[in-house]
């Protein structure tokens, strides 16, 4: 009956090792995930979301710009009949 106690012990430690093995998993994968999110965040806030707003932004503007000038109206319609290029790649 001397196997019992090193039965139950051999039982315990191989519960305890699955128990920090399951525990560093968990920790890895929430790590993981929120390495993940906070990239994702951090993308977006320096690159700007992909329906970005810039050209409608600046649209309006050149509609009020061309509309205070009455008699350089034409030329103005001409100018904004140009391409618009922006900096970004």
């Amino acid at each position: 009956m001397s196997t019992t106690p090193d039965r139950a012990a051999l039982g315990r430690a191989r519960l305890a090792e699955r128990a920090r093995r399951v525990a560093r998993i968990r920790r890895n994968v929430i790590a993981a995930t929120l390495s993940a999110f906070v990239l994702a965040w951090g993308v977006i806030v320096f690159d700007g979301s992909m329906g970005s707003q810039t050209v409608a932004s600046t649209t309006p503007a050149s509609p009020a710009a061309t509309s205070t000038p009455d008699t350089s109206s034409s030329s103005s319609s001409s100018d904004s009949a140009a391409p618009l290029t922006t900096s970004q790649s």
